[in-house]
């Protein structure tokens, strides 16, 4: 009788287990803060924190602020004893005091690039809330309504959704892992909330969801002309644009051309295909595993970035895939590429993902939008140009070099 009971009892535990890993993230799981994910995913959390993401928001006490720096700002319009909270970490810092009831953005941001202020503006808002611009993507749980967070900085859960399900089920329980770049998209895009129209951010937006549900994108003009945030041939003029760009590339579109719009003129669709079309391919130890309807995602921001660590290590190079020039697939177009990087040692991206972003008073982002940008748009909108980019022909004007241009592509 005892042994039947045993047995019936590992039974029914292996049928908990079962059901509870099978089960979706329940309603009722909450936030744990990234500090409960260290136990067991240690290498993941040693690269997160050592990234800039937790640091995108600290206590100023956390922060070596330079007193000289905080001083020479010319509004003179706070102390540095009234900086609670210091924002960015990267191109520029923002400082945030308190009202007594919630964080209050300070006026000046310093341009970490040039080493100077930027006095007025904050970016272009008029009348800075923290609550309703930075919290969403500064903080991880914000409470809309009062302003309250879980954690300062991007952490865990900003990527993995709520982790109480899974730390309260030793692991077993599920939590968010996949590959969308809507989980990027969160922040890394300017918009409006579609439930909150003063929130410029996605609030509510939990990772697995459409972003596109829960966000207005700011976009390119229609009529080509430049913009705040976008130059006129509809490049990426200011940060957090990257996920709007990454739209318009074909990355985004990899996947959905094989499956829905391929033509079958280069053979048959074999699993190798899917190393440079598929991210869950192209991240997979095995890469021959998958077959075409095993796989959802194109080649979004994570199959590039080394999102547990520091986000500009790339975890492919663009030879992974384009190993034969501009035209992978058709190498009778190679010979018009005149790739001057690979004797003069030039990136890829310099040429193809250009800087033409200006951070913290400087262009110090690429475009994510990848393609090339003549020196005519920069005679056109007064973009960076592929030719003059990363230190390239930048003693060339642009005049001259759309005549190289023409010369060499057209």
């Amino acid at each position: 009788m005892a042994g039947m009971l045993a047995l019936f009892a590992v039974v029914f535990l292996f049928v908990i287990l079962f059901v509870v890993k099978k089960l979706d993230v329940p309603e009722f799981s909450i936030f744990a803060g990234s500090g409960t994910c260290t136990a067991c995913h240690k290498q993941e959390y040693s690269g997160w924190s050592h990234s800039l993401h937790p640091k995108m928001m600290q206590k100023a006490e956390e922060v070596s602020l330079d007193i000289k720096v905080l001083k020479s700002n010319p509004n003179q319009a706070f102390r540095p004893e009234d900086i609670k909270w210091v924002i960015g970490n990267k191109w520029e810092r923002q400082f945030m005091g308190s009202d007594g009831e919630t964080e209050t953005l300070l006026p000046g941001a310093w341009l970490m690039e040039t080493h100077e202020w930027k006095a007025v503006g904050w970016d272009g808002w008029k009348t800075p809330i923290p609550k309703r611009r930075c919290h969403g993507c500064h903080t991880v749980g914000l409470n809309g309504e009062t302003g309250d967070f879980v954690e300062a900085g991007v952490g865990c859960e900003s990527c993995h959704g709520k982790g109480g399900w899974h730390v309260k089920t030793f692991g077993l329980g599920k939590i968010y892992t996949g590959l969308e770049s809507d989980i990027c998209g969160q922040c890394h895009a300017r918009g409006k909330s579609k439930q909150q129209k003063d929130f410029f951010f996605p609030i509510n937006f939990e990772p697995g969801e459409k972003l596109e549900e829960y966000y207005q994108f700011s976009e390119p003009d229609p009529l080509q002309q430049n913009s705040s945030h976008w130059w006129g041939n509809g490049t990426e003029r200011k940060r957090h644009q990257e996920y709007v760009a990454w739209q318009r590339g074909g990355h985004a579109n990899s996947l959905t051309r094989l499956k829905e719009d391929y033509d079958g003129r280069y053979g048959e669709v074999e699993n190798n295909c899917l190393t440079c079309h598929a991210g869950e391919a192209a991240l997979a130890d095995d890469k021959n595993i998958f077959a075409l309807k095993d796989v959802e995602e194109g080649i979004t921001c994570s199959v590039c970035h080394n999102v547990h660590g520091k986000l500009e290590e790339l975890r492919m190079q663009c030879s992974s895939c384009h190993d034969r020039g501009a035209y992978h697939h058709q190498p009778d177009k190679n010979s018009r590429h005149v790739a001057c990087g690979s004797k003069q040692n030039i990136p890829c991206v310099n040429c193809h993902m250009p800087l033409t972003v200006d951070n913290g008073g400087a262009y110090t982002l690429h475009s994510h939008a990848p393609g090339i940008i003549r020196p005519s748009d920069t005679l056109t909108y007064g973009v960076p140009n592929s030719c003059q980019n990363g230190g390239c022909h930048s003693t060339v004007s642009a005049e001259e070099m759309e005549v190289l241009y023409n010369r060499s592509y057209d």
